[in-house]
Order: structure tokens, then sequence, then C-alpha cells
């Protein structure tokens, strides 16, 4: 009886794993684009900090 737990488990387990193994992941497409919108959104925060007054004491609130 204790085998055959075992060799359920064992199945159970590698199951997991190859199923893991084949799930596709991000197309490079999509990845590409996720990455163009990163840069594009990092450009827009710079540009908007530009146009910011400067800070008397940056970190004190004031």
């Amino acid at each position: 009886m204790r085998k055959l737990a075992t060799l359920v488990f064992v199945i159970v387990v590698a199951d997991l794993l190859l199923s893991g193994c084949a799930a596709p992941g991000p197309n490079p497409e999509q990845l590409s684009r996720e990455m163009e919108q990163q840069r594009e959104a990092e450009r827009q925060q710079a540009e908007f900090r530009k146009g910011l007054p400067p800070v008397a004491n940056p970190g004190r609130g004031q």
C-alpha cells in the first residue's frame, strides 16, 4: 500500500513538473511591446520631472 501511495505521489509531481514546462511563455512580440511601453512611460516621467520647479530641501517635505 505504501508503494502505491509513493508511486501516485511521484506520478502527480512528474505531471505537475511536465505541465509547467509545457506552458507557453509570452511571445516575443508581446515582450517587445511591453518593453516599448515601459520605455515610453519612463520618457514621459522624465519629461514631467523636467517641468517641475526645483525643490529647496528634497526629502524634508518643505
